[in-house]
């Protein structure tokens, strides 16, 4: 991989870099209020597509904004969906599909693969809280830290790629 390429993919991490300086802020927001406020969520959709503007401005290639903003509007409809028949919050929608719309310039799958990581930790954590009787199922729980640990976890398995490493697109 050429260095052009790399240094046009630093613009489109932008939305990974304002996620990962607000996740900490986030995650003790969700974790005590059980809310993520959108004067924090919501910047992150004009950063990361900013960045991904100006990475295609400066010669990256337009399909990335473009399966980046897919993999947004997927995000988005499904999580309205599970907000309107199932228990999601309006805040945890918003933060799918701004991690979605950062990660998807990477990897059409890396979002799927972020959101998933995110529920397996969180059903893992949950299930020993119910061993160890510190919550009940019946409890509601912050989504918000778990999101955001499978983002992180996934834009570093993605960045590993360009390293020799995994891929969140292996399937292709």
């Amino acid at each position: 991989m050429n260095s052009g390429f790399q240094i046009l993919n630093l613009f489109a991490l932008s939305g990974t870099v304002y996620l990962v300086a607000v996740a900490y802020r986030l995650s003790m927001i969700d974790v005590r209020e059980h809310r993520l406020p959108n004067r924090l969520v919501l910047p992150a959709f004009p950063i990361a597509l900013g960045g991904q503007l100006i990475a295609c401005a400066l010669g990256a290639d337009w399909f990335n904004l473009l399966v980046a903003l897919a993999c947004c509007l997927l995000a988005l409809l499904i999580g309205l969906a599970a907000n309107r028949w199932a228990t999601l919050g309006m805040g945890d929608v918003k933060l799918i599909a701004a991690i979605s719309l950062s990660l998807g310039w990477f990897s059409f799958l890396a979002p799927l693969v972020a959101v998933v990581l995110a529920f397996v930790i969180a059903c893992a954590v949950v299930l020993v809280m119910v061993a160890l009787r510190k919550t009940t199922l019946g409890s509601s729980f912050a989504l918000g830290p778990y999101l955001l640990v499978g983002f992180v976890l996934t834009q570093m398995l993605t960045w590993s790629s360009y390293l020799g490493g995994f891929s969140p697109s292996f399937l292709m």
